[in-house]
């Protein structure tokens, strides 16, 4: 090869590059263009800078760096003037120079019928291909990308084996071993695009080709943001299409680059090809795969007009090993990670959010998810290693603890079989599995999960069990000197974290340390009550099935009904003292009366001495109670602490509704305990009833305890959002971000690195903008269900496996009738129209209505006093729901299947909390 087609050239037809040289996208090209003519379709014309010049060029300016600093410095490289002159030379002779082209990796290992590589390189599309910045920087960033920390961990996922769940942050500390070549290639401006598969790789049928296609350019289809039409083609040409709803389109801008624009409004939900067009690419994706001697993924694309158009196909990629899939829901997009993830391995996972929805509803941005994920980790070693499971044991299931979580379409789920993997660790799982389940809080237990890995036999289990049971009771009998002390440490170590404005980074950095090595890290005290609270309760609920079978569903419910000193019911109460204030202070019911807007009226009562008792009251109850808001565990939330709209809308709906008697509220908790406690005297001798008083009593603590110690993990977490609000305003300070809040679409990790000075500011807001912009469209796009399954190796997202519902099976949801029935949780037949509210913070006009959400957290109990029952879609007996409204003595009905699905704000229902039942009684507005 000559120096200069070292540099950059154009491929001749008759080439016979290996991807050594071109890499595997290039290879494919080069034998695609040899095709073309033949095949009746045409490829867009390219050149390739070989691979030769990375290693020239790159390699030796990443010498010795981590992964993130290569990819830093690799995004400084100054372009070497030989390479300039080579590249523009190829580019004039390909008849490029001056065009808009796709500037793509072709990494030597990419493509190959080994791996894909799917996703894990970058492309730019839409450059001007002449000597300017955008094509050297675009240049720039394909090599970068050969060092992005997915890419180390999908490499090191295909060579560990299928199924291999990795930690992709371990995977990035060292540069990748990737030589990437780069592809320029014109850029087609189409019509339609899309993927085109000349088997089903899903289902593995192999006389279906697969063609999903969406208007556009169909980047946003392989990125998963855009739902596309998918046509199933028989050999025989019979053409099934799922046609979906298509509102936005990716398109090229004039000035370059491409970006999101809508889809008019007649062509949304039109068949994106004809008949005839499926056919012909289908035909053309099964004429590449004979050539190729394998299964084939393609990316093409129609351009031109109607039925002249002309079909270009932009690259090609052999479909991995295939077996037998069970099909994809209808209208779900296939794309070609989510084809290796469904068709490689097969692999199953199975997703599900039906009990952390409650803590992480809706999209929640990486900054959250990667805390979340690394808190998960920890706490569940820590649970382990409590129950008695060995450190090497623990170690090396290190893979299953850091994927407990995964991110689906921004979303937060259980990688349930992960769960299982960990609780099978635990001696007993074999004997208690059902038990274990209800522990977990799944609604449906799971069919064949992994088995336990055992400890030799089942005598020796039982001994193992024995031996933790022991174990346990002594831990047991510590808990009312260990959550004192507990309480204690955490109240020391968030007092030094108290004032974090005068700090620099590196004291923040420093700080969140030691908040990790001080609670974190030692969260034994919460773990070991969290698990009597589900032994006591699960065996209070056992005995009245059997001693007291005739006793009301809600029993177990109501003897734990105000049992006081639960901080959950405090906000609420202390709410009704503020809003008896403010009615009975002259001058703080002029000033609500006088101004609606929130700011405005706080600083006019503090301004006011004649307001300063109310206002001072106001300040106790945020600095107590300013991080309990709702979704208190998302660091993106603004808490009541910046925001407290939330916090003077209640007391002014208390205040005009009168809800502001706690005095009658406590009476009536206190009146559900006598009467169910005066049930269970009638109904045991006086031996099982020592027995059941015996279990009550620490049931009642447990669960007391229990949401006490949740509340310290809401401060915990408070402070953690300041802290990395804190990091974001210094950030922004030095010019890294462009505002504070920009800090939550970075991971834990990024926001580290940022602080040492690896991250430099034009990547961080890179990340930012890409990161904002994915996160809005899955916050616009329909959520996954509660619970699917998905096939195969899924890619590495931030740091922990994610899935792409478009390669999975979809549980269909069910279909409300007139009755519908849930878990009874607190007795009481309430008839009255109900109020729907999706976000707490919009909610009005609750008062004396029955509120109807999907789930609740804490920041949702301010609403109870002010309605007459409560249904709730997800949920059990111990979410934080069901217990709060148990110690309210309000009416409350949780986990209904459907229910959003199936009633109508402001129709009359009848609810009977004490059945569970909720009867449909006739459609109303609100």
């Amino acid at each position: 090869m000559s120096a200069e087609r070292s540099l950059a050239y154009v491929p001749a037809a008759g080439d016979s590059p290996d991807a050594a040289t071109v890499g595997g996208k290039g290879k494919n090209l080069v034998r695609l263009a040899g095709l073309a003519r033949e095949l009746r379709f045409r490829v867009p014309r390219f050149i390739v800078i070989p691979a030769q010049a990375f290693d020239c060029i790159v390699v030796p300016a990443v010498a010795g760096r981590s992964a993130a600093g290569a990819r830093a410095a690799v995004r400084e490289l100054a372009v070497p003037a030989a390479l300039r002159s080579a590249v523009l030379e190829a580019l004039a002779t390909a008849g490029l120079l001056g065009a808009r082209v796709a500037v793509r990796s072709s990494a030597v290992a990419e493509d190959s019928g080994a791996a894909s590589f799917a996703g894990q390189f970058d492309t730019v599309l839409g450059v001007e291909a002449s000597d300017c910045v955008p094509l050297w920087d675009a240049i720039r960033r394909v090599w970068a990308s050969a060092f992005n920390p997915h890419a180390a961990a999908y490499a090191q996922a295909r060579a560990a084996g299928a199924g291999a769940a990795l930690d992709a942050e371990a995977g990035a500390r060292e540069p990748s071993a990737s030589r990437m070549a780069v592809v320029i290639q014109e850029l087609v401006e189409p019509l339609a695009s899309g993927v085109a598969f000349s088997v089903d790789p899903v289902a593995g049928a192999r006389d279906v080709a697969v063609v999903s296609a969406v208007p556009g350019l169909s980047e946003g289809l392989v990125s998963g943001e855009l739902d596309a039409d998918t046509y199933r083609v028989s050999e025989a040409g019979l053409v099934t299409a799922e046609i979906a709803h298509k509102d936005r389109a990716v398109r090229a801008l004039p000035g370059g680059g491409t970006a999101l624009s809508p889809v008019p409004e007649p062509e949304r939900d039109r068949p994106v090809l004809a008949d005839a067009d499926a056919l012909r690419v289908a035909a053309s994706a099964r004429a590449i795969a004979a050539a190729e001697g394998t299964p084939q993924d393609v990316e093409w694309a129609l351009a031109g007009a109607g039925g002249s158009s002309e079909l270009v196909i932009l690259q090609t990629r052999p479909i991995t090993p295939l077996g037998r899939r069970t099909p994809p829901a209808p209208g779900a997009a296939l794309a070609p990670a989510a084809t290796e993830r469904a068709a490689a391995t097969g692999a199953r996972r199975v997703w599900d959010n039906s009990n952390i929805v409650e803590s992480y509803s809706g999209v929640t941005t990486p900054l959250t998810f990667s805390f979340a994920r690394g808190v998960y980790e920890d706490v569940y070693r820590q649970f382990c290693r409590v129950m008695g499971v060995p450190d090497a044991r623990i170690e090396s299931q290190r893979a299953v603890f850091v994927n407990m979580l995964g991110l689906v379409r921004g979303r937060v789920y259980y990688n349930l079989l992960h769960w299982y993997r960990t609780l099978a660790l635990l001696p007993g799982f074999r004997f208690n599995r059902g038990f274990m389940e209800r522990m977990m809080g799944v609604r449906e237990a799971l069919e064949d999960p992994p088995a336990p890995p055992g400890t030799g036999g089942r005598i020796r289990d039982l001994a193992a069990l024995v031996r933790v049971a022991g174990r346990m009771l002594r831990e047991s009998r510590r808990l009312d000197r260990e959550v004192p002390k507990f309480h204690a440490r955490v109240d020391a170590a968030l007092a030094g974290a108290a004032d974090l404005a005068g700090k620099s980074e590196a004291e923040l950095v420093a700080t969140y340390r030691r908040l990790e090595d001080e609670l974190l890290r030692h969260w034994r005290t919460p773990l070991v009550n969290d698990f009597f609270a589900m032994i006591d309760f699960g065996v209070l609920c056992r005995m009245i099935e059997r001693w007291l079978p005739d006793a009301a569903p809600t029993l177990a419910n109501d003897l734990l009904c105000g049992e006081g000193e639960i901080i959950s019911t405090a906000p609420a109460r202390q709410v009704m003292a503020l809003a008896r204030l403010a009615r009975e202070t002259p001058a703080v019911a002029a000033g609500f009366a006088a101004e609606s807007e929130p700011q405005a009226l706080l600083a006019r009562l503090a301004a006011d001495p004649a307001c300063a008792g109310f206002h001072a009251a106001f300040r106790r109850y945020v600095e107590r109670f300013g991080d309990r808001c709702l979704e208190e565990l998302k660091l993106e939330t603004l808490s009541l602490r910046e925001n407290p709209a939330f916090l003077v809308h209640m007391i002014r709906s208390y205040a005009e509704r009168g809800t502001v008697d706690a005095g009658a509220q406590a009476a009536r908790e206190a009146a559900i305990r006598r009467d169910a406690e005066a049930r269970v005297r009638a109904g045991l001798d006086a031996v099982r009833r020592a027995v059941f008083v015996r279990v009550l009593r620490g049931a009642r603590a447990r669960v007391r305890d229990r949401e006490n110690l949740r509340f310290e993990r809401t401060r915990v977490f408070g402070v953690v959002r300041r802290l990395f609000l804190a990091l974001g305003m210094r950030f922004t300070e030095r010019g890294l971000l462009d505002d504070p809040r920009d800090v939550v679409w970075l991971t834990v990790g990024d926001v580290f690195e940022a602080a040492s000075g690896e991250l430099l500011p034009e990547l961080a807001r890179a990340r930012v903008a890409e990161r904002r912009a994915m996160f809005q469209a899955w916050e616009r796009g329909p959520a996954p269900p509660e619970r699917f399954e998905t096939r195969g190796t899924p890619p590495i997202v931030f740091g922990a496996e994610s899935a792409d519902p478009g390669a999975a099976v979809m549980l269909a949801a069910p279909v409300p009738g007139e009755r519908l029935q849930g878990t009874a949780c607190c007795p009481g037949v309430v008839r009255e129209r109900v109020r729907v509210v999706r976000d707490a913070r919009e909610a009005r006009d609750v008062t004396g209505r029955i509120l109807v959400a999907e789930r609740t957290d804490p920041g949702w109990t301010l609403l109870f006093p002010a309605v007459r029952g409560l249904l709730v879609q997800r949920g059990s007996l111990l979410s934080h729901s069901a217990i709060v409204a148990r110690e309210m003595g309000l009416p409350c009905v949780v986990g209904i299947k459907g229910l959003l699905d199936g009633l109508v704000d402001g129709e009359l229902v009848e609810m009977d909390g004490a059945s569970g039942r909720v009867t449909r009684l006739e459609r109303g507005e609100s």
